[in-house]
């Protein structure tokens, strides 16, 4: 499958009614003089480029949930050359440009990748006439600390830079592969969706997007004190681990060590305080003003239960007593009180819900809104007893396979639900709206 384009001749791979070219280049490695500073687009490929195989994931820690939620895709190899892109389509041929769908992975701007099995949409190119692109960028220190704070030359957002370098690519090339670069769906979970919501917000991206589906995740913005604070101590820990090397001499597993010890500065989160996030800039408008496109927001109804399995995984006492401050119930002892299945409550309201609803209604102000809970979960199984955190992306991805690796076994109910969910999903993104029903399944 040969693809021309302004930089180059791409090869994809022919499958059963789709297409896929994995591992496209799109901005030039972030190494060297660039390894502290944004994405820059790549300009031209030197030779034909055969894309049939993900790209380098970008550098980042274990991850014990990858393996539940990718059990068939073997890994790629880490490396800081990592910002590639990959492109799903059907086979079908039409007269006009198809929509484009665009996700971006969550993971606590730590973890995550565009290979991993969850993030595969081979599916909804079966099913729909729709193209998909993911993408990866940098994670953790390499991606989100404010490396302006330790070197004039450097610059924070470094992740937040190469997802628009994504867009800018997508926007600009995804009509050689018959996608409609007018019709740009954004789609995002969990720290996906907080990028998308910075994305918005930003006047020099904002027009190339038309429509945004935004999945169990608000934006929390680091003041740029904050974040000079965290590159100071970051900074700091060099020193101490690494007196003698310079930045640019560490490698990546050094930047890992200093991550899990920048990790243990700041005591566990589980995902739920975030070390590593996008920073406040003049680029980035302070209010959703800009937001004038239609905008799905999407839930799971127990989004809390990932976070905390049973009794001897409860929050620890302090994080949890913060917590409580924060949601302003400053109560001594609660932590002994409160069961696992209260906290996950707590968790799902505070961190989820209520930050849900009140976005819901600040964009419904200035944009055509809607709002979608996901509440499917199987009593009989114990991986599956409820709608907890990323579960939903399985039916919205079409990746019931997953559940199946897990020991699940499917009816028709969860194949009929997910197929209704991908139909919802694409019909938003060719006309920017979504029917008002509910599925009883």
């Amino acid at each position: 499958m040969r693809i021309d384009t302004k930089l180059g001749t791409i090869y994809g791979k022919s499958y059963a009614g789709f297409d896929v070219f994995k591992g496209i280049p799109y901005a030039q490695p972030p190494t060297g003089a660039l390894r502290f500073k944004h994405a820059q687009p790549v300009t031209h490929y030197e030779n034909d480029l055969y894309a049939t195989e993900f790209g380098h994931t970008p550098i980042q820690p274990f991850n014990s949930l990858e393996a539940f939620f990718s059990p068939f895709q073997e890994t790629p190899q880490q490396s800081e050359d990592c910002l590639t892109l990959n492109i799903w389509r059907p086979q079908s041929k039409r007269d006009q440009l198809l929509p484009v769908i665009i996700f971006i992975y969550g993971g606590s701007f730590v973890n995550g990748h565009s290979a991993q099995d969850i993030y595969q949409p081979q599916a909804i190119v079966q099913q729909e006439d729709v193209i998909v692109v993911t993408f990866n960028y940098r994670l953790g220190a390499l991606g989100f600390l404010d490396w302006s704070a330790i070197h004039s030359d450097w610059q924070a957002n470094n992740g937040l830079s190469d997802q628009i370098c994504a867009l800018k690519w997508v926007y600009t090339h995804i009509s050689s592969f018959g996608g409609d670069p007018q019709r740009l769906t954004l789609m995002g979970q969990s720290a996906g969706a907080m990028s998308i919501e910075a994305l918005l917000r930003m006047r020099s991206v904002r027009p190339m997007i038309r429509h945004a589906v935004l999945l169990s995740g608000i934006l929390q913005l680091d003041t740029p004190y904050a974040a000079q604070q965290k590159a100071q101590i970051f900074n700091t820990s060099k020193h101490r681990h690494f007196p003698n090397q310079t930045w640019q001499a560490l490698d990546s597993d050094a930047i890992l060590t200093l991550m899990d010890a920048h990790q243990s500065h700041y005591g566990p989160s589980k995902g739920l305080e975030l070390i590593y996030q996008p920073v406040a800039s003049k680029e980035i408008e302070p209010h959703y003003d800009l937001v004038d496109i239609p905008v799905l927001l999407g839930i799971t109804s127990s989004e809390g239960d990932i976070y905390i399995k049973n009794e001897q995984k409860k929050l620890d006492p302090l994080q949890f007593q913060a917590i409580l401050n924060r949601a302003g119930l400053p109560i001594p002892d609660l932590h002994e009180m409160m069961t696992a299945q209260q906290q996950r409550r707590l968790i799902t309201d505070f961190y989820f819900k209520q930050p849900f609803l009140d976005l819901f209604h600040t964009l419904s102000k200035t944009a055509p809104t809607w709002k979608a809970e996901f509440n499917w979960f199987r009593p009989d199984h114990p991986r599956y007893a409820s709608a907890y955190h990323i579960l939903d992306l399985i039916f919205w991805m079409g990746r019931l396979d997953i559940l199946e690796a897990n020991g699940l076994t499917l009816t028709s109910h969860e194949k009929q639900l997910s197929h209704r969910m991908i139909h919802d999903l694409c019909h938003f993104a060719k006309y920017g709206e979504l029917r008002q029903h509910q599925y009883y399944m």
